[in-house]
């Protein structure tokens, strides 16, 4: 045929081709296989290469180690140009310098570059200091799977010996990366010394901690060569407890002194210095006494326990990894698990991923059978059938896309495929509509008015899928977490509606020629026309060669349709007071729409709260607070959670590290594991068999329970939960920074005040951590010198009565890892006043000289530490948000309003960017608007973008300068319905919502674009304005009312899923008010520009 354009050739040469039917299965085959094979998670991996470098400098004090080793370390790091933020903290004893890198740099390229940056300075730092000490911590170091062992009959240290060797078997595991076992006492070799009989034998501590270590040597030689080559080790190692005792440690005027002779060497579990407990309903409350992991009572069921911690390697499937686990457990029980053993799953990460995606596959296929359901409803059941065969081919490039591309199968990814659904199948119903409505106008079913019905609607097909595409594919490079979190909805939305204008040209045709019927009727009217036509025409007919009459395009459009929309766009034609007053409403609405976001009816947030079955409480009672007394704290938590029926069950660390199951938040610390520090997790029951959501019950313990329960323990609680989406250090984070510590330290302080004054805010943490006492010994150097003592002996002494050191390893076959030889003074002889004071080291000359002549105590605070940054000395204090009441900028305005009032001078408030200088005290806020700055602000430069993208094609495509803007006038229009529609929703504008406006921008124009050059080309063929306007309202408005409806209903299926939630009521509401501006608002634009008649007729 001649006279075709693009899309008319490919339907010209295709529609009767034996390849399409292949097309159709391969790309279904391959589309399942995608689906089958891609990994799944919960949410998008989200990868901010971020590195650690530990710098020892012990006993320098704060200043020292800031000055010499933190900021040096920083400026160092800083050199890099991959590195986008340090932070440092400096200790007495040591800093740590926390660099975060540009996203997307892998980790083992950014632990490269600071490995050679840090090495070729390490000459600078001080002699004392180092080595330093580099790790990269991201995702893969979260744990996938925890699992609890308890049980009233075994003790802590039973429960680690098991889980070890559960860990072994774990690790064997494809993907597993590591299992570590949390909680409990390891078995140690522990050598209790007697200072008494030390000092009666004349025996100093270091000297016996150094005799252990050569009784414990086994080295390699070189090889004896001779005759035969054979290897040599020289040395030996304790074979048992029996051997350690016999280690000869001095000599007397009665012979050798044996380790036995002056200490106690014991073969058990780790001292009691932290506790691990487990409660779980409906568990019988049978708990031992006297057990080294039983203290403080065990009340109500709490038990001994430890948890497995498993982490995944990168990109394994971390739903089969966690599901080979748990099987192998299984076939474990008896084996290695005693009957006795509780095995419970605390946190599976895999089976929540499994669980997600699921959901929101079932939304999916709700999305595709709604949208042939519309189409069945508007075409037909032959579109619909054609359509139905149709989707599932265009979307299958999805999943075999993120396969190669790295990308998983996650709620946003498939969110991707579901707002396809809406937008691809318009190129279909487009091609599908204008086929059926020229076969009713042909008045049979014809191969040539096919081609030509495909040519007509082609070339604008093309031009709306691209503008589609450039609309999509700009939100791809928005930087950050966050461009991580939704880069999959660009790229696979893209990809799906890219081919499905392929499907569109080559699969439909096919289909549509084959399934589509003329309208019952239509051939007798056309045979009649046919007739008058070859009469007139002397016995030949235009258009399709005997195949039935095209349409005449320059025909008046009639019909009940045609004089509905006439009569609704008659009073715009011809008053053109109406229209402005038309104009002005709709500003009017739109100011008001935007002013909710200024009056907080609606309010902004980066993504919504989503449901977890598990979070952690964290507990910290002032420094320096026995054991005992947070047991005493916990023990009062676990009664408040048993109380709620929500809650299964919780497990307790005390003491000692639990599994990490979320980033940590905040700035960098240097903080342990101490006696003053425990943390809960808490184990929900399965959403389905529970009324409220996981935040809802952490925030009623956040903000109602906790607060006065930990008052009389002096206590702080945070409740920290598994991320959403991209994680925020804190809700809100006020970063004081200035050079004046006085004015630096008021303005904190003011700054805490006033988040504990405010109704929306708790959990209030400050940086710098409140600091502990310390018992300082000073070595005097005079007298030791005087004595002939090394002050670095003298340390050693105490550091090993008091903490303990690890004087050897002893390696037993039947243990899966060596033992420790810890040397240490045992709990009830570490009094400085009434045991080290017997303590004795030995001089250069072998003098045993008393320690209390050798150094001076004192008691005072401890040293805080120092913050930096950006190189700037800061102050962080951070709080939680009750985001029933509020939102964090609107508490930050909130409390810059109050700081105006009361603060003379009034401090810098910096909102965007760290400060330059450290000169003015300044307030800058961190946290989680940081990150909402930088992610509106990548939305807005990814929207001006697509605006100015889309005004280039319009321009290219119409020619003209003036067309593009009156066919994207209705897209800042579009506010009308979604912030609106969130507030009707309850919903706050997350980061999604405003990818789902750029989208929206997509939508309206495609919709006008046709609008108008569908009025356009009846123009040229001679139709006057009026009625070119209402014959394309009229042509358009069943396929412009379909795509609406599929994109509503379809697309709708996203407010379904909680973290999808936003993305669908923007697009749900988005559309309804476009759909209405594209067939109303764009003819009245259109002829108030261009009607030449002044508004008298044409």
């Amino acid at each position: 045929m001649s006279g075709l354009g693009f899309a008319g050739r490919i339907a010209d040469r295709l529609i009767d081709s034996k390849l399409v039917p292949l097309i159709v299965v391969g790309t279904l085959i391959a589309g399942a296989w995608g689906l089958a094979v891609t990994p799944r998670e919960d949410r998008p991996e989200i990868e901010v290469p971020t590195a650690r470098i530990v710098v020892p400098f012990p006993g320098a004090g704060v200043e020292r180690v800031d000055e010499l080793v933190a900021r040096p370390v920083s400026a160092w790091a800083r050199q890099l140009e991959q590195v986008v933020e340090v932070n440092s903290v400096a200790s007495s004893d040591a800093a740590l310098v926390e660099v975060e890198f540009v996203t997307g740099l892998s980790d083992s390229r950014a632990y490269s570059l600071l490995s050679e940056v840090v090495a070729s300075n390490a000459r600078r730092l001080p002699q004392s200091a180092g080595p330093a000490d580099i790790r990269t911590v991201g995702d893969e170091i979260l744990t996938g799977l925890m699992v609890t062992l308890s049980s009233a009959a075994l003790d802590s240290a039973q429960l680690h010996r098991i889980g070890d060797e559960l860990a072994v078997e774990l690790e064997q595991i494809p993907g597993v990366r590591s299992v570590d076992v949390a909680g409990g006492q390891p078995r140690q070799i522990r050598v209790e010394p007697n200072p008494a009989l030390l000092a009666a034998h004349d025996i100093g501590l270091v000297e016996l901690t150094e005799a252990i270590g050569a009784a414990s040597l086994r080295l390699p030689a070189e090889p004896v060569r001779g005759q035969s080559t054979r290897s040599v080790r020289v040395g030996s190692l304790p074979a048992g407890l029996d051997d350690v005792e016999q280690i000869q440690v001095g000599a007397g005027p009665t012979g050798a002194i044996y380790l036995g002779d002056v200490a106690e060497v014991v073969d058990g579990p780790a001292p009691l210095d932290s506790a691990s407990l487990h409660w779980q309903r409906g568990a019988v409350a049978n708990t031992i006494a006297n057990t080294a992991g039983n203290t403080a009572g065990n009340t109500a069921g709490e038990v001994p326990a430890v948890s497995l911690a498993l982490t995944s390697v990168p990109n394994a499937n971390i739903s089969t990894v966690t599901e080979r686990a748990l099987a192998r457990l299984d076939r474990l029980a008896g084996e290695l698990l005693p009957s006795s053993v509780e095995v419970t799953t605390a946190h599976d990460a895999g089976a929540m991923a499994t669980d997600t995606v699921v959901s929101v596959l079932e939304n999916f296929a709700i999305a595709a059978v709604t949208v042939i359901a519309i189409i069945f409803l508007g075409l037909g059941w032959r579109a619909a059938v054609g359509v139905s065969l149709q989707l599932p081919s265009s979307l299958a490039i999805v999943p075999i896309a993120y396969l190669w591309l790295d990308f998983t199968l996650n709620p946003v990814s498939i969110a991707a495929m579901i707002l396809a659904i809406g937008l691809l199948a318009d190129d279909n119903v487009i091609i599908m509509e204008n086929i059926r409505r020229h076969f009713g106008a042909a008045g049979r079913r014809s191969r040539d008015v096919a081609v030509r019905a495909v040519d007509e609607v082609g070339n604008p097909t093309v031009i709306a899928v691209f503008l589609i595409i450039a609309t999509f594919l700009p939100t791809a490079f928005i930087t950050g977490e966050m461009g991580q979190y939704t880069r999959a909805i660009p790229v696979g939305t893209s990809l799906a509606i890219a081919f499905s204008l392929v499907i569109a040209l080559t699969v439909t045709p096919y289909v549509a020629y084959r399934i589509l019927r003329p309208p019952s009727g239509a051939q007798k009217a056309a045979d009649t026309a046919d007739t008058a036509d070859t009469a007139d025409s002397g016995g030949r007919r235009d258009g399709d060669h005997g195949a039935g009459r095209f349409v005449d395009e320059n025909e008046v459009p009639a019909g009940r349709l045609a004089e509905v929309y006439r009569g609704m766009l008659r009073p715009f034609f011809e008053r053109r007071p109406l229209r402005w007053a038309v104009y002005l409403v709709l500003l009017a609405l739109l100011v008001a729409s935007i002013a909710m976001v200024g009056l907080r009816a609606v309010q902004l947030t980066l993504v919504p709260t989503l449901d977890r079955d598990v979070f952690v409480i964290e507990l910290e009672l002032p420094p320096g607070s026995a054991l005992e007394e947070t047991l005493a704290a916990t023990s009062a938590v676990g009664r408040e959670l048993r109380e709620h029926p929500e809650i299964e069950g919780y497990t307790v660390f005390a003491g000692t590290d639990g599994p990490l199951l979320m980033p940590p938040s905040g700035p960098p610390d240097l903080a342990r594991a101490s006696t003053h520090r425990a943390s809960l997790y808490v184990q929900l029951l399965p959403e389905q068999r529970r009324e409220r959501m996981s935040f809802e019950i952490s925030r009623e313990l956040a903000f109602s329970r906790l607060p006065g329960l930990l008052e009389p323990f002096v206590a702080n609680a945070w409740i920290r939960s598994i991320p959403s989406g991209p994680s925020a250090d804190n809700d809100l984070q006020a970063e004081l920074v200035g050079e004046d510590v006085r004015q630096r330290d008021r303005l904190a302080d003011t700054v805490a005040r006033l988040f504990e004054e405010h109704q929306a805010v708790g959990a209030i943490e400050r940086f710098p951590k409140p600091a502990g006492p310390e018992l300082r010994l000073d070595v005097d150097l005079a007298r030791a010198s005087a004595r002939g003592v090394p002050p670095a002996r003298v340390a050693a002494a105490v550091q090993i009565a008091l903490t303990g050191r690890a004087a050897a390893q002893l390696d037993l076959p039947a243990e899966r890892r060596p033992l420790p030889v810890i040397v240490r003074l045992e709990p009830g002889l570490r009094d400085w006043t009434r045991d080290l004071a017997g303590l004795y080291v030995k001089s250069e000359s072998g003098e045993s000289v008393p320690l209390p002549d050798l150094v001076d105590v004192s008691e005072r605070p401890w040293q805080p530490n120092l913050h930096r940054h950006e190189q700037l000395p800061t102050v962080f204090v951070a709080g939680r948000v009750n985001r029933e009441l509020s939102q964090p900028i609107s508490v930050q305005r909130d409390i810059v309003r109050q700081l105006e009032r009361e603060s003379a001078p009034m401090p810098e408030i910096k909102w965007t960017g760290p400060p330059s200088g450290d000169r003015e005290t300044t307030l800058y806020w961190g946290g989680e608007w940081a990150m909402t700055q930088q992610v509106y602000r990548d939305l807005a430069v990814a929207g001006l973008v697509v605006v100015m993208l889309i005004y280039v094609v319009l321009a290219g495509w119409f020619g003209s300068y003036s067309v593009p803007l009156l066919i994207m006038i209705p897209i800042p229009l579009v506010f009308i319905g979604v912030i609106p529609g969130h507030w009707m929703a309850g919903l706050d504008i997350a980061g999604l919502g405003v990818l789902g406006v750029i989208a929206l921008a997509g939508i309206v124009v495609r919709n006008a674009l046709l609008l108008v050059d569908f009025t356009r080309l009846r123009l040229e063929q001679g139709m006057a304005l009026r009625e070119a306007l209402i014959s394309a309202g009229v042509v358009r408005t069943r396929p412009i009312l379909l795509t609406a409806g599929t994109v509503v209903l379809g697309s709708g299926a996203l407010v379904f899923e909680p973290a999808l939630k936003p993305l669908g009521v923007t697009l749900v509401s988005g559309v309804l008010v476009s759909t209405l501006l594209t067939l109303i608002l764009i003819p009245a634009l259109y002829f108030h520009m261009y009607n030449d008649d002044n508004d008298a007729g044409s």
